[in-house]
């Protein structure tokens, strides 16, 4: 799998939002520029990647670092001052929800496939929804997954 570590500016502000990217100063190509503060955008580009080469069903999980500015950490042997690095844990699916079969009348993937997915890559510890509050006006189930109360 590519490193999306570094990603595109564009990714940053478009998909997670973030209007003041960390930009590396010597980036390794320019389509590369700033770090992730979002596992969204390498998801999207394994998917883009599968799609493709015509995969028709698509599912990715990655556990990443993402980076954010945050004043409180301090240097330290795997730490920069002024950077967080939280582990994040990101799920994707595409397509439909099995696999061709014989009399079986199949229907695309939804969210309650990836909560299911999400489950089973965590097993045997407890995942838990919570509904985001106020409620999302987008269609669909919004919110995030809590692993031991994070």
């Amino acid at each position: 799998m590519i490193n999306y570590s570094f990603v595109e500016e564009k990714w940053e502000r478009e998909l997670a939002g973030n209007e003041n990217p960390i930009k590396l100063l010597n980036p390794i190509a320019s389509q590369m520029g700033v770090m992730r503060s979002s596992l969204f955008g390498s998801l999207i580009a394994n998917v883009a990647y599968n799609l493709n080469r015509r995969e028709p069903r698509v599912r990715v999980f990655e556990v990443g670092a993402v980076y954010k500015r945050d004043a409180s950490v301090k240097d330290g042997p795997l730490a920069v001052a002024g950077y967080a690095q939280p582990r994040m844990l990101g799920a994707i699916a595409y397509g439909l929800a099995a696999e061709e079969q014989w009399g079986v009348k199949n229907r695309p993937v939804d969210f309650f496939d990836l909560k299911g997915d999400l489950e089973a890559i965590l097993a045997p510890l407890a995942v838990e929804y919570v509904r985001r509050q106020p409620p999302c006006p987008a269609p669909g189930p919004r919110g995030r997954h809590r692993l031991d109360g994070r």
